[in-house]
């Protein structure tokens, strides 16, 4: 029930008898003392200000309204309780919602700081890949400096080590054998090295592979004073094909000999991928000329220099 006045709840109060109404004590104008020693004729009369200021309702129109009225605020009543929890659950939403907020913008720092990060990160790269460039640049020249200084060198490989062996004396046998005469001011050194391509397969192999391994034997180098003589012997070994260990007299089983130009330990890796891919791609021609290695396709192909990995892509 509601206070015809105020529309406020009644749980105690004045009932008009005019028009049913019910009244709060300080709405109605009475007090509850006085409502109370009125007696049951009294209160049966008693009227609310509006009935009495009105005097007999002869309308039934505004009853009906009135009435209808009532009841749509009796149909009302329940729902205070959903509202109440509609507004709970948009306070909740709005809670939420701010927390999101917070997380949001918590977000928007770090992709801040990331954006920041990678603008880095994307200097740095641009950094390292010029650098790489510059290696890559200072290792080509250091490579071609230091192949170049090995232009004047023989690579003599088969030879066998025998004890108190005299190097020189194996190279004036060489060259009588392929007959080219030198002057003892045509060599500036002669030496034996450890061959790098021993030393480069043992670290691909397990210890019982490397067991059965055939030991290779320590490569002669020569080192000449002009590149002409150089070229000289080189020229007469290549036309002497099949030489051995044995056509030189030298003692122990005949193992073949083989000559060439002394190449760097890059370059030497470098041959040795194009000797497979020769066989794989079908490549006729393969030789080495002052320290350049040189492919070719067949006899009407172009000639491909090979002075890094990358120059392979050329062969397919």
């Amino acid at each position: 029930m509601f206070c015809n006045k105020c529309d406020d709840e009644v749980t105690d109060g004045v009932v008009c008898s005019s028009c049913d109404g019910n009244l709060h004590y300080d709405c109605s104008g009475i007090s509850e003392v006085s409502y109370r020693k009125m007696g049951p004729e009294k209160k049966a009369t008693w009227k609310c200000w509006q009935c009495r200021n009105q005097g007999k309702v002869a309308d039934n129109g505004i009853l009906k309204v009135l009435n209808e009225i009532k009841l749509l605020r009796s149909e009302f009543s329940p729902m205070k309780s959903d509202i109440h929890k509609l507004t709970c659950g948009v306070d909740n939403l709005n809670t939420k919602f701010e927390e999101m907020e917070s997380r949001f913008c918590g977000l928007e720092d770090r992709v801040t700081v990331i954006e920041k990060n990678s603008s880095i990160t994307s200097k740095l790269q641009k950094d390292l890949a010029a650098a790489n460039m510059v290696i890559t640049t200072l290792q080509c020249d250091k490579e071609k400096s230091e192949q170049f200084s090995r232009l004047n060198n023989l690579e003599i490989s088969g030879v066998p080590v025998t004890s108190g062996e005299n190097v020189h004396s194996i190279l004036d046998l060489l060259c009588v054998k392929v007959g080219v005469g030198l002057d003892e001011r045509d060599v500036d050194r002669v030496h034996r090295v450890r061959r790098f391509e021993a030393a480069a397969a043992v670290g691909n192999l397990t210890g019982r592979q490397q067991q059965q391994q055939p030991a290779r034997h320590p490569a002669i180098i020569v080192r000449f004073t002009r590149r002409v003589c150089k070229d000289r012997v080189l020229a007469a070994t290549r036309a002497r094909r099949g030489l051995t260990s044995a056509d030189l007299g030298l003692p122990g089983p005949s193992s073949n000999i083989y000559v060439g130009d002394h190449l760097t330990p890059a370059s030497k890796l470098l041959l040795r991928r194009a000797r497979e891919l020769k066989a794989e791609l079908g490549y006729e021609y393969l030789w080495v000329r002052d320290g350049k290695i040189l492919m070719r396709k067949s006899d009407k192909s172009r000639v491909i220099l090979i002075i890094k990995n990358e120059d392979f892509e050329k062969l397919k």
